[in-house]
């Protein structure tokens, strides 16, 4: 009865991942698709520009803000070259938090192109909009 109730748990979570990564699949596709030909290509077109051993800066594109408090969630849209996944050489998703003083001050909004860090090895900041 013990591994019914294990199998049970390990299958509900595999089918709660499946949900989550079809429905952010749906949503990247929806935000691709409203972008211009010009901002595809200025997407794929961003180099990554390694500033330490397995992180980089990259240029995304700000696809939704989602205000919470004192800070904003920002989805961002940018190139996987890096990273040997599933989403190699796609147009992927990636989410950053911005407190909203940084976010008035450097008047993000959607539809700009900001500077994201990615390093994907820390458990800690592995993913932030950096401001110059």
């Amino acid at each position: 009865m013990g591994y019914v109730i294990i199998g049970a748990v390990i299958g509900a979570f595999v089918a709660a991942v499946f949900a989550i990564a079809k429905k952010d699949a749906k949503e990247r596709d929806e935000m691709i698709s409203k972008l211009s030909n010009e901002e595809k290509e200025r997407i794929m077109k961003a180099e990554p520009q390694f500033v330490e051993e397995n992180a980089w800066v990259q240029e995304a594109y700000v696809a939704k803000i989602v205000e919470k408090g004192s800070k904003s969630d920002v989805r961002l849209l940018w190139y996987n070259t890096t990273m040997n996944n599933n989403e190699n050489e796609t147009i992927t998703i990636a989410d950053a938090s911005i407190s909203k003083a940084d976010k008035e001050a450097h008047d993000v909004k959607v539809g700009d192109f900001v500077k994201l860090y990615i390093a994907p090895e820390k458990t800690v900041g592995s993913v932030k909009i950096v401001f110059d």
